[in-house]
């Protein structure tokens, strides 16, 4: 009976970067889910505080620029977990059938005033960040991880 065993190798997670700000993805590292959507809570939390659309009132600019931001937040989060499932399914660690259908979303109106097109490109950002947060959960079931690119 030897003295000394010989650990099995662990294998190392896979990560890659995804999109063109190198947004980081971890596969099997302990820490799974988007790390993305901290951020967008944190903003939707101050609009929500802020917002005096809710009260029939008219929002201020700094609410506006905040809901802006969101729905470019949104976005951007959207667009890179679109871009990592494809690269999940390209890797063979999903099946293409895991993967849900991107949020399709139709142009805003020409026509709106701004305060009007600020307050649908923010409703739209919330439809588009629901999906989001379904993905999380998908993410969290095959640890799967997503953050932002390293500084």
């Amino acid at each position: 009976m030897p003295l000394f065993r010989r650990r099995t190798a662990e294998s190392e997670p896979q990560a890659f970067t995804v999109g063109v700000g190198g947004h980081r993805v971890l596969v099997g590292g302990g820490t799974s889910g988007c790390a993305l959507l901290e951020d967008v809570d944190s903003y939707e939390g101050f609009i929500t505080r802020r917002s005096a659309h809710h009260q029939g009132g008219r929002d201020g600019v700094g609410v506006l620029n905040a809901k802006l931001d969101y729905a470019e937040l949104v976005d951007t989060m959207v667009s890179v977990l679109v871009l990592t499932f494809e690269e999940l399914v390209d890797r063979g660690v999903l099946v293409a059938d895991d993967v849900p259908t991107k949020p399709v979303s139709e142009p805003l109106p020409r026509d709106l005033a701004t305060y009007e097109y600020i307050q649908e490109a923010y409703a739209r950002a919330q439809q588009r960040c629901n999906w989001a947060r379904s993905v999380d959960s998908l993410l969290r079931e095959h640890d799967i991880a997503v953050f932002w690119p390293q500084t």
